[in-house]
């Protein structure tokens, strides 16, 4: 029998066993991003910024978007459980190194080669999902599951991250990640046959590998400009001047290389098709939208001092709104629901999710009451993910709709940079912005700031303190009272900047007309990576 045509699970392993494998392999590698869960451990474990850890993330995530371009041909030349146990046991190597050395650099390295594990393992996943899916229906039900299930990955692995965090010290999460990818392993061993492959043997002829390194550096080069860009200065540094020429030429010899290939990394003639452009500014744009929340969770931890097993609730309430709008726009697809219809109905939940957000925070409030509204966050995601991806796919040919996929990731990856880029820059216009308001009020001129601070004071002399501690610590908790006002009201003003970008995205949606009578045409065996 022909190696091929060999079943990757064995006989004994049920649909459902082999379905949970699938999900399991899907959500083990989406768990190398836990160690971003939290940027505050992070930064305190190897003595970083939160501009390192953002590179991190950026590192493990570009490294994944452009191995994966190579991945659609390797997948096809090994076996698939020899090439998913290569993949989990570099990424356990990794973990481990991680574990025993406190070293960033290293970390860096590892953040890498592990971003190459994860598009090796979610690579697998999708191979095990989607050629055996004839039907539409049964296709986008697979696309819910598969995007549902990379939207409740963050929520998961922050889940799991404040739970080791609140037990053990920041490097156990390297020893969890481990323990998780040797149970992984055995559970591999056990159920899959060790001959089956996904399709019959394709010899890696013609491999763009200078392709691949020319996209890993631009991918690279952009996301260290986006992260490192204000602390940079931006235009006013010489490196960003040669980091931007870096970028234009590497991006230019990627072109006309991909342009002259009979085989290419990526097939740019993809830009030809009708509404792609449109589908990968939706997916750029809903990814600096969805990249804004991070800094809701900064007011929880900051303002309202919230532990991290006290944020659980949050993330359940994300995963739970998550699911939920994913089964039912699934359902409004499936009954041919106009796509860019959901869209903009996505887009206005998310607009109802900032207005939330802009009227409740303040310094004063209670965990309890943003269970709602990133419940909503998790709703407008659901329903967005799923519509926008499908359109974006549907204008692809047939004979290379892969490269429509791949140049997606891509979007969602530079989506991703961008608000990380967007999210520095407007909260520093709006700190400084509101710090500046602040500062023409509370002066020494001001009578009622003595007055203020000899309350404060009276306090703690009340509490016991002596007068020369207590007038040291009321000037203290005055600054951390100012400080906390600051950052409240940036963020209020923050997301009002956001909803801004929401609504006009909302109309222009409404008001292109190429767009409006797109229909869903999922293709007989396309695999979105």
């Amino acid at each position: 029998m022909q190696t091929h045509k060999i079943p990757v699970f064995k006989s004994w392993v049920s649909e459902w066993m082999a379905r949970s494998i699938i999900f399991a392999i899907l959500m083990t590698c989406l768990f190398g991003f836990a160690f971003y869960g939290s940027p505050v451990a992070a930064m305190g474990y190897y003595g970083i910024q939160s501009t390192d850890v953002q590179f991190g993330m950026v590192i493990l995530y570009g490294s994944t978007v452009a191995f994966l371009a190579l991945d659609v041909r390797i997948v096809k030349y090994f076996e698939a459980r020899k090439y998913l146990l290569t993949a989990i046991a570099l990424n356990a190597i990794c973990s481990l190194i991680c574990f025993h050395f406190k070293d960033y650099t290293l970390f860096m390295v590892c953040q890498f080669v592990q971003g190459i594990t994860c598009a090796l393992m979610s690579g697998i996943v999708l191979q095990l999902i989607f050629p055996r899916l004839h039907s539409m229906r049964a296709q986008v039900i697979a696309y819910s599951l598969l995007y549902g299930s990379i939207q409740i990955a963050a929520p998961l692995y922050s889940i799991y991250t404040s739970i080791v965090l609140h037990f053990f010290d920041f490097n156990w999460l390297f020893y969890g990640y481990t323990v998780i990818l040797v149970t992984l392993a055995s559970v591999v061993l056990l159920t899959m046959n060790g001959k089956a492959r996904f399709t019959k043997k394709i010899p890696l002829y013609q491999l763009d590998w200078i392709g691949y390194l020319l996209y890993a550096s631009l991918i690279l080069l952009l996301g260290y400009l986006f992260v490192y860009g204000r602390q940079l200065g931006w235009l006013d540094s010489p490196l960003i001047f040669i980091l931007i020429l870096f970028i234009l030429i590497t991006l230019s010899v990627f072109i006309i290389r991909e342009l002259q290939l009979k085989r290419p990394l990526i097939n740019l003639q993809i830009f030809k098709a009708k509404n792609f452009v449109i589908g990968l500014l939706m997916l750029f744009t809903f990814y600096i939208f969805k990249g804004s929340t991070g800094l809701a969770y900064g007011y929880l931890e900051v303002i309202l001092g919230t532990d991290p097993l006290s944020t659980i609730p949050i993330w359940m309430a994300v995963i739970v709104g998550t699911v939920i709008s994913m089964f039912v726009t699934s359902r409004f697809v499936l009954m041919g629901f106009n796509l860019i219809k959901i869209i903009i109905i996505g887009f206005v939940i998310m607009a109802v999710y900032y207005v939330y957000i802009i009227l409740f925070v303040s310094v004063q409030g209670e965990t309890i009451d943003f269970i709602f509204p990133m419940f909503i966050y998790g709703v407008a995601t659901g329903v967005l993910f799923v519509p926008i991806v499908s359109f974006t796919n549907s204008s692809a040919p047939p004979t290379i709709a892969v490269n429509a996929s791949l140049l997606g990731i891509l979007a969602r990856f530079l989506g991703f940079t961008a608000s990380l880029a967007f999210s520095n820059e407007l909260q520093l216009f709006a700190k400084s912005a509101v710090r500046e308001k602040i500062r023409e009020s509370i002066t020494e001129i001001n009578p009622q700031l003595p007055v203020t601070l000899l309350d404060i004071q009276n306090q703690y002399v009340m509490g016991g303190n002596d007068m020369y501690t207590s007038k040291v610590l009321s000037t203290a908790y005055l600054n951390k009272m100012v400080g906390q006002q600051i950052l409240a009201r940036a963020t209020r003003d923050y997301y009002t900047l956001i909803l801004i970008g929401v609504i006009s995205i909302i109309i222009i949606l409404i008001i292109v007309p190429q767009i409006k009578k797109v229909s869903l045409k999922l293709k007989k065996n396309q695999i979105p990576y």
